[in-house]
C-alpha cells in the first residue's frame, strides 16, 4: 500500500490533577506509556474506528480500516496515589466529548470521541471510579476510544493530546 494513501493516526494524554486541599499529600497522578493508536485507515473512505480498551483489544470499523500495516492498541495508562496506601477511590474523567486532531501539516481533520476506560467489567464510557483498593500505590489500565473521519483527509499522521481530570473521592 501506498504510505500516501494511509492515514495514521496516534493520541496521547495529559492529565489535569484536581484534589482538595487538605489532601495534597494524596494526590493521585495518571500517567501513559504507550499511545492509542488506530492503525492505517483505507484512503477515500468516510467513517469511524473504534479501539476497546480491553485486554484483548479488538476494533468496531465501518471497513474503512486496512489490514496492511499499522498496528491497533489501546493506550496504557497508570493512575496512581503519592503514598503508599491508597485511602480514597479516584475518579478519571475526559473533560471534553469530540476533539478534533489535525495532520502535521495542518490540512487535515480527525475527530477522537467516545473514550473509554478499561474496568473490571469491560470498557466504561468517558469516566471511571477507581476503588481505593486497586491503588496501593498505583492501578495500570488501558484507554481507548472512537475516531472518525471523512474521505478528503488527506493521508499523514495526526496527532494531539487529551485532557483528563483525575479526582481524589473523600
Amino acid at each position: 500500500m501506498d504510505t500516501k494513501q494511509a492515514l495514521m493516526v496516534c493520541v496521547s494524554v495529559g492529565a489535569v490533577l484536581a484534589f482538595p486541599k487538605p489532601m495534597a499529600l494524596a494526590a493521585p497522578t495518571i500517567s501513559c506509556s504507550r499511545d492509542i493508536s488506530f492503525g492505517r485507515l483505507a484512503p477515500n473512505c468516510s467513517g469511524s474506528i473504534t479501539v476497546r480498551a480491553t485486554a484483548g483489544s479488538g476494533t468496531i470499523n465501518s471497513g474503512c480500516h486496512s489490514l496492511i500495516a499499522g498496528v491497533i492498541q489501546p493506550a496504557i495508562c497508570t493512575v496512581a496515589t503519592t503514598i503508599g496506601v491508597a485511602t480514597q477511590d479516584v475518579r478519571v474523567t475526559f473533560t471534553r466529548g469530540n476533539l478534533p486532531f489535525s495532520n502535521t501539516g495542518g490540512f487535515g481533520q480527525v475527530t477522537y470521541d467516545q473514550y473509554l476506560i478499561q474496568t473490571a467489567g469491560g470498557s466504561q464510557l468517558n469516566t471511571h471510579t477507581f476503588s481505593a483498593a486497586l491503588l496501593n500505590p498505583s492501578h495500570v489500565f488501558r484507554l481507548g476510544g472512537r475516531l472518525r473521519f471523512n474521505d478528503n483527509e488527506p493521508s499523514g499522521t495526526y496527532n494531539g493530546s487529551i485532557q483528563v481530570i483525575v479526582v481524589s473521592i473523600p
